[in-house]
């Protein structure tokens, strides 16, 4: 996986001027070339230690990142724990500054897992049914761009779904809830009692069920689109329907694939924030009925009750994020099982599925990689599809009855499980276009809300967009360099335990929650080194968010980059470290600048680091390392939040402002991504 470069087994080994022709490597001696320093001079082999230190150093930051991570939320969190009363893993209570302190993290816990098990139950089966849709019944010509309409899901921020879920889903939660109640109220936690919008687990479930669609679909449509060719025309040689087709070569193949993104939409669920936090009527007490307003999550609790926290309160806090910070590891961890217990090798013979062939292997990422390297791969670039890998529909015309109805059923379900997955995006586009557009004009472009009121009509976002562009700028400023330097180490330098570590870690965090990284950056640069909130501090917590993204790209960039390359540099007597920032690093540069610009997308839309660090003002702050700056995402959670219909404007208004500038951003990614893609005439 990571730290191995793809190309190794299929290039043939150089030999150095006046020998002859060396053997031929090992089929899996892909780290042979890390050694090439035969005729090296003194100035070189020292430039070659220095570069291949630096980058060491840079995965060994990242260890020492995610390390710091856990202890600084432990250290933080060891006087909540003293002073509590109870045991803080397994009490139903939270009262953490009270006389005496009685907090468990089993109350919002229970929350967080009731949400993300509705979320999995509703969004998991759609998602599924979508990426078969796309990758087995759609059209060759527009199943990439059906995956482009998916994927624009995960272009939405997340404070955007949370003001899409109280503004529009929440108002037509009382029917749905009552419509569950009378198929299977008769089971006391699906009970309800007709409350009106009801801010209940079930509505928090279903915006979290919207959220993790992107996540599952794209990394299932890979893992299908990979299903090896012979298997398709065994299955169509003995009859089969198109279903049938699915069923015996299609879904056996990707099952690994399949569970472990539907592994990785949990952790999503686990870990969202600033949606949940807007859409529950978050409450201290046990609940069991799902459908009735009440119940609390880690993530949401944290949002909410920081701000008001006292000391007590904050440890405990810092301690339910700790616990969330374990929960998403271990969920990484198990995807990561899952995949790799799906490994399939040549030499299998107990009814699985055999390796596909090497021109799946060449044309896609291998089921076998991690579901992260395939979600990434889904990101940076979309592969089309072989015209001959979609074959058209058989006749049926000797089918029977029975099976011709299952294949149309079938076609039916995967269509609407489609349908369902683009509907909430085009609720979401038409609400934030028909909503923001009445706001959208100079006055909210060029002024902010310093004195003007929230019932007040006018004021604008620009010290919002402002804040938000600097501390991404900072954030990339950091995060790329090191993010890019750790892709190198890994694919040019990393070996043995400490590669491996690496690219655990590099896993986890792309599933890390961002709660938890703004908690860490509160810990250290605020509660021990008695900084101020600031926008560097968001620029600090948005980087850990970023760094994985820059990682893993870039690493998936610079393995594409074929051998020969580095073999002619070799040739020519010129260093290591100067084929890789000559040769290497410009020939992935298009790739490595599309996951940044992603990256940069992404971290523009978080919005829970941003209230925890960085702090919420009305004016304009040009500085952002002095003092409390403005940004979008708190921009819009702040006006969506009041009652007043003029901020409820300027929330819409903001809302369309961040789509544009990430969709801008993704765009450019994706136009990057095709101009630079091989073979492109």
């Amino acid at each position: 996986m990571s730290g191995e470069s793809p190309a190794m087994a299929d290039q043939p080994d150089t030999a150095p001027p006046g020998q002859g022709p060396r053997k031929a490597p090992a089929p899996r001696a892909r780290r042979a070339h890390r050694g090439g320093t035969v005729g090296l001079t003194g100035h070189s082999r020292r430039g070659d230690a220095a570069f291949g230190g630096t980058a060491r150093g840079a995965a060994w930051f990242l260890l020492i990142l995610m390390g710091a991570i856990a202890v600084f939320l432990v250290t933080q969190a060891l006087t909540a724990i003293n002073h509590d009363t109870v045991n803080f893993l397994t009490a139903f209570e939270w009262n953490p500054d009270d006389e005496p302190s009685v907090w468990g993290v089993a109350l919002v816990a229970w929350g967080t897992l009731v949400t993300s098990l509705f979320a999995l139950a509703i969004g998991a089966p759609i998602a599924v049914g979508a990426a078969l849709f796309i990758s087995q019944y759609a059209p060759r010509r527009l199943s990439q761009a059906l995956g482009y309409v998916v994927d624009l899901l995960a272009a939405v921020p997340s404070v955007v779904y949370g003001l899409w879920g109280i503004i529009f889903l929440v108002p037509h939660m009382g029917g749905v809830s009552q419509v569950v109640s009378d198929i299977i109220g008769w089971i006391p936690i699906f009970h309800y009692d007709g409350a009106p919008s009801p801010r209940s687990v079930f509505a928090a479930g279903i915006v979290l069920a919207i959220m993790i669609l992107p996540i599952i679909a794209a990394i299932s449509r890979e893992v299908f689109l990979q299903t090896p060719r012979e298997n398709i025309e065994a299955a169509y040689a003995l009859g089969a329907t198109r279903w049938e087709m699915i069923r015996l070569a299609v879904l056996p193949y990707g099952r690994s694939g399949v569970i472990s993104a539907i592994v990785l939409g949990f952790g999503r669920a686990l870990g969202e924030t600033i949606a949940v936090a807007m859409v529950l009527s978050t409450t201290g007490t046990f609940f069991t009925r799902f459908l009735e307003p009440g119940g609390n999550t880690i993530a949401a609790n944290i949002a909410v009750q920081f701000k008001n926290a006292f000391t007590n309160g904050r440890g405990a806090l810092i301690a339910s994020g700790l616990v969330l910070f374990v929960m998403t590891l271990l969920v990484n961890y198990l995807a990561r099982w899952i995949a790799r217990r799906g490994v399939i090798t040549e030499d299998t013979g107990k009814g699985r599925t055999r390796r596909a062939t090497a021109t799946a292997e060449e044309t896609a990422p291998t089921a076998q990689a991690s579901p992260v390297d395939a979600f990434t791969h889904h990101q940076i670039s979309h592969t089309e599809t072989p015209a001959e890998a979609r074959p058209g529909t058989l006749g049926l015309s000797h089918v029977s009855p029975r099976r011709k109805v299952t294949d149309w059923l079938a076609r039916g379900g995967v269509g609407a499980a489609f349908l369902l997955a683009v509907l909430p995006l085009l609720s979401i586009l038409i609400l934030v276009i028909g909503n923001g557009l009445k706001r959208f004009d100079q006055t909210f472009l060029n002024n902010s809300m310093r004195n003007v009121a929230e019932s007040d009509p006018g004021g604008g976002a620009y010290h919002a967009i402002q804040g938000t562009l600097e501390q991404a700028l900072i954030a990339t400023a950091i995060a790329v360099p090191i993010g890019v330097m750790v892709a190198i180490y890994l694919v040019e330098y990393g070996r043995g335990i400490l590669a491996r570590s690496v690219t655990f870690i590099v896993d986890v965090m792309m599933g890390l929650p961002s709660i938890v990284a703004g908690l860490f950056i509160l810990s250290l640069w605020i509660l021990t080194f008695h900084q101020k909130a600031s926008g560097f501090a968001g620029s600090l917590a948005l980087m850990i968010l970023m760094l994985p993204l820059v990682i893993r790209s870039s690493e998936e960039m610079i393995k594409l980059v074929p051998h020969g390359l580095r073999e002619a540099a070799y040739a020519l007597g010129v260093p290591k470290w100067r084929t890789i920032l000559r040769v290497v690093v410009p020939t992935a540069l298009p790739g490595i600048v599309t996951g940044v610009m992603l990256g940069v997308a992404r971290i523009m839309g978080e919005t829970a680091p941003v209230l925890l660090v960085v702090g919420f003002t009305s004016s304009i702050n040009p500085n952002p390392f002095s003092g409390a700056q403005g940004s979008l995402p708190a921009f819009i959670y702040n006006e969506a939040t009041q009652p007043y219909q003029p901020a409820i404007d300027r929330a819409w208004a903001g809302a369309l402002t961040l789509i544009l500038i990430i969709m801008i951003l993704n765009l450019i990614a994706r136009l990057i991504a095709w101009w630079k893609r091989p073979g492109r005439v």
